[in-house]
């Protein structure tokens, strides 16, 4: 089997298509590969300044952790010392306020009683007093 000319130049025609669809292609990729180089040297600088800065917050987080945990801990303090003050303030008070009120209420319903008593002992003798006359 002998190959035509014709078949030869197609052949040629589709290697040398194929070639320059390659050489295209290779042609795009290094375009592509130089682009995504340039951005990657653009792109560097501001990913490390963006981890100096997150270091940064993060150093700045722990400590302003370490302050918020201390206030909070002085915070639980002092409201447990003013809880107890405000407890014996309460006991003291109402032991100053109770035990009088006692004593009054005492010292009052004896008054009362003692009136109700003379009220008694004299409408006794005013009525003595009217069968007497």
């Amino acid at each position: 089997m002998e190959i035509s000319d014709w078949t030869l130049i197609a052949l040629a025609v589709v290697v040398l298509i194929n070639t320059l669809f390659i050489g295209a292609l290779a042609g795009l990729l290094f375009m592509i590969n130089k682009k995504v180089d340039e951005a990657l040297a653009r792109a560097t600088p501001l990913i490390e300044r963006a981890t100096v800065t997150l270091a940064h917050v993060e150093e700045t987080t722990a400590h302003l952790q370490g302050r918020v945990e201390h206030v909070l801990d002085k915070t639980t303090e002092l409201v447990d010392h003013i809880s107890e003050r405000v407890d014996t303030t309460t006991a003291i008070a109402e032991e100053a306020v109770t035990e009088p009120l006692i004593g009054a209420a005492s010292l009052m319903a004896g008054i009362n009683r003692g009136l109700r008593v003379y009220s008694q002992r004299s409408g006794e003798k005013g009525e003595d007093n009217g069968k007497q006359s």
